[in-house]
């Protein structure tokens, strides 16, 4: 799994892609022909310090690389998608896990949902 770079790339996904959220998190995504590839982000407006900043996604890489990869991994496509922090509180690691599994559970049934129609 590589890491989502280029402003094209993400303008891109966020402008035709689709999404998925359990709160605090919202994850865009959009099928993909090449690798999965995946971005997480944090919002500067609720947390002013780089540290938090940074430490949350940390966090995400960590639940992305555990999770999110093993999930893919199933299935057969690939997909480029966004990770976003929307909470207004530094989340403990176990408390991030449960909701980014929340999360996958959602994205793969929204999947699923999908291929049905």
């Amino acid at each position: 799994m590589e890491r989502l770079k280029g402003k094209k790339q993400i303008e891109h996904l966020f402008m035709t892609g689709k999404s998925v959220g359990a709160f605090p998190l919202r994850m865009v995504y959009l099928k993909n022909n090449t690798k999965n590839t995946v971005g997480v982000s944090v919002s500067k407006k609720h947390f002013k310090t780089a540290v938090d900043r940074n430490r949350i996604k940390r966090l995400l890489r960590v639940a992305v690389k555990d999770q999110l990869a093993e999930a893919l991994n199933v299935l057969d496509s690939s997909f480029c998608m966004m990770i976003l922090y929307l909470g207004k509180e530094v989340p403990k690691s176990s408390e991030l896990k449960i909701h980014f599994e929340a999360l996958i559970k959602r994205f793969e049934k929204k999947l699923s949902n999908e291929m049905e129609s």
